[in-house]
């Protein structure tokens, strides 16, 4: 065996002792290594592998037991400097005498890595999956070089958005690959055995490249000039050139520097810290604007803000995520942005994925944002579309300005003083409409139901126009959705009649023209995140590989069957064959077979039937006004017998089958048909494979 002793928490240990106590702690572990295997067998050989690792060569008499291992620990945990070492065992078995030595001894450090971190597990050996995984690894360092210079590497841009307004404001440039064969492999993957091997270097300068080239494209095309960061490795600064490369790319793509943001992460700058510094400050003099990365990953310490000169302070998703989780008083976000906004810097949050961390963030004072709640990372041509959004909204701002009005703010008020209030708190910014009464308001509603911001309405108007209003709103709300501040006297009554007819808010009479305008930024901004909420909880509904509704939208859309559809047919359709094709022919395969059949149900069914993908392989269709069980069981035959027709691969033919049951008029429980059709396709599956089969009382268990 070749058995790897890794000491788990040396670098911490390193960080919070120093180095000098890290070299007395190894020599004090190599001295009690050095007096337990004193009496090696023949051919045993003890030695010091690297900075935290040692290797045993023994000869395989019996495996090593828990019980030795904790008499280890305890040992080593007793030396003079040790501090709460963890230690864990790798162990590779020889069975390929034949490999070389440095393999094997990569093996066994395979094997310990693969329970790092792990509490209750101190001894791993290296097996069948460890051998795949290290198989996988290869195969990926073996076509990286190949992969990069046939440009598999693909940049994609993650949006960054200010939360001052909510525009567009830069992005992340992040690779991918786009694999001829396994389509796009996840950067958790490759990305850290590239910082492994060092071909991260390599890929960082493609990657700076292809970034600069879409900058200069954007541009040339007139788009906004928004800034890239992008990731700036360890390995990179080893390179004395890099700077040199950095200056010499933006020039030859004419961008300022300004616009490539450099990103470093907190682990880079603990390893070599005296390096990065000088480097950093190198870099920005030359007027790149560095982004310290993964601010509070586990490395955060305030020692790297005082040294580094820094320009933005990228919060990491964990440590956001976890603090907007925590109660106010025991977060230490607000800390953390006051402390950078001390130190000039702006600060980013990575990872915003709801509404309720948004505005956490803006209380906290973030300045920018990204994560799923804006979009997801994109390829550059997507990416643009939201570029020309950004360009309008520049181009609307301006029109505004020069009072070529597309956006209005509806005022409906009887006073005088009142609207002239309004209208010159807003007089650069809106187009005030202004109403006194119920039908000049309901005529500007319909007129520039697509223009209107919001609307202050006075709920004092006489007879009661301004309930008349509220309710026309409420009735148009699902096309117009136009937020509402109510106004009138100071009255709870008034303002609980307010909330109840649909004001979004109230405010009581008199008011001042700052408190107006900081309820109206506040509900512009709630109406903006309330959509962006419809919309992701619209996709929260959809079946992400075929577009589709998943069982939750299916649900929703079941309770909304009335007894006007009735009768309706409920068909559970199987693929036959998913799993041979994802065992022969992989799990892209799978899915281009799921995709295919998605598409195929599409083209059969009518616009008004409901569509969804239940489960991996299982989807549900229901027809309404079905004439008959005939009809239903045809039609299921007819969509079994078409997809037949298709093939995946060279050779496998594609196959479902299917269930169906009806649910008439005298019925009221439409989930009853779903057992029913589930039941039918269990009875298809077993007698007739590859067709359909309408349930009947002979399928009763």
């Amino acid at each position: 065996d070749i058995v790897c002793f890794n000491i788990e928490n040396f670098k911490l240990y390193n960080d919070v002792f120093g180095i000098k106590s890290g070299d007395r702690l190894l020599c004090e572990i190599a001295d009690y290594f050095r007096e337990r295997f004193a009496k090696l067998r023949e051919n045993e050989i003890f030695s010091r592998y690297n900075a935290d690792r040692f290797m045993w060569l023994r000869e395989h008499v019996c495996d090593i037991s828990e019980e030795t291992f904790q008499e280890m620990d305890q040992q080593i945990n007793q030396l003079p400097s040790a501090r709460n070492l963890g230690i864990k065992l790798g162990i590779y078995q020889i069975t390929e005498p034949s490999i070389p030595v440095e393999q094997m001894c990569d093996r066994a450090v395979l094997a310990v890595e693969s329970i790092k971190g792990q509490y209750f597990k101190n001894i791993s050996v290296y097996d069948g999956k460890l051998r795949e995984k290290l198989m996988h690894e290869q195969a990926i360092v073996d076509e990286m070089a190949s992969a990069l210079d046939q440009g598999q590497f693909e940049v994609y841009f993650q949006p960054k958005f200010s939360l001052l307004d909510g525009g567009l404001a830069g992005a992340e440039a992040l690779v991918r690959w786009n694999h001829p064969q396994r389509g796009l492999i996840s950067p958790v993957e490759f990305i850290p055995l590239f910082e492994k091997n060092g071909f991260i270097a390599r890929m960082d300068q493609y990657i700076w490249e292809k970034t600069c080239s879409v900058l200069k494209k954007w541009r040339d095309r007139q788009y906004p000039r928004i800034s890239v960061s992008v990731n700036v490795s360890r390995a990179d600064f080893y390179y004395n050139d890099l700077a040199d490369v950095l200056s010499k790319m933006v020039n030859r793509y004419e961008i300022s520097p300004k616009e490539l943001h450099l990103e470093i992460t907190e682990s880079a700058y603990v390893e070599n810290s005296h390096q990065i510094v000088d480097m950093v400050s190198k870099l920005k003099n030359m007027g790149f604007v560095i982004e310290l990365d993964d601010f509070g990953s586990g490395y955060s310490s305030l020692n790297t803000l005082s040294q580094m000169v820094l320009d933005v302070l990228k919060l990491d998703i964990n440590f956001v995520q976890a603090e907007i989780s925590k109660p106010a008083n025991e977060s230490i976000l607000n800390f953390v942005v006051e402390l950078a906004h001390w130190r000039n810097l702006s600060v980013v949050a990575e990872g915003v994925e709801t509404y309720e961390q948004l505005q956490s963030l803006k209380e906290a004072g973030c300045d920018y944002a990204q994560g799923f709640y804006f979009a997801h990372p994109m390829p550059a041509e997507e990416f643009e579309k939201l570029l020309m959004q950004e360009m309008e909204r520049e181009d609307n701002d301006d029109i505004r300005k020069n009072l070529d009005w597309s956006r209005c703010l509806l005022v409906v008020d009887n006073e005088d003083y009142y609207r002239c209030m309004i209208r010159e708190a807003y007089e650069n910014t809106y187009h005030v409409l202004e109403a006194e009464d119920a039908p000049t308001a309901i005529r500007y509603l319909q007129e520039h139901r697509t223009e209107i911001a919001a609307v202050i309405l006075n709920l004092s108007l006489p007879d009661n126009a301004g309930f008349e209003i509220l309710e026309f709103l409420n009735s148009k709300k699902n096309i117009l959705k136009i937020p509402v501040l109510a106004t009138g006297v100071h009255d709870d009554i008034l303002e609980m009649n307010a909330y109840k007819n649909g004001a979004d808010d109230f405010a009581g009479k008199p008011f001042q023209s700052y408190s107006l305008k900081k309820r109206i930024k506040r509900l512009l901004n709630a109406s903006m995140n309330h959509e962006k909420e419809r919309q992701l909880k619209e996709a929260a509904f959809r079946d992400y590989l075929t577009g589709m509704l998943n069982r939750r939208g299916l649900h929703v859309e079941v309770n909304n069957i009335s007894s006007e559809d009735l009768p309706v047919a409920v068909y559970f359709f199987d693929l036959d064959n998913l799993k041979e094709v994802n065992d022969n022919c992989g799990h892209e395969a799978g899915d281009q077979m799921i995709q295919l059949f998605a598409k195929l149900l599409r083209r059969s069914v009518r616009r008004t039937d409901i569509l969804a993908r239940y489960g991996g392989d299982e989807f549900i269709l229901i027809q309404k006004k079905i004439p008959s069980g005939s009809y239903a069981l045809r039609k299921g035959n007819e969509i079994c017998r078409n997809f037949s027709k298709e093939t995946i691969g060279a050779d496998i033919l594609a196959a479902c089958s299917a269930g169906v049951a009806l649910c008439k008029e005298n019925e009221r429980y439409i989930m009853d048909s779903f057992k029913r059709a589930d039941r039918a396709l269990y009875y298809a599956k077993a007698n007739y494979k590859g067709g359909c089969c309408l349930w009947d009382e002979t399928m009763q268990e």
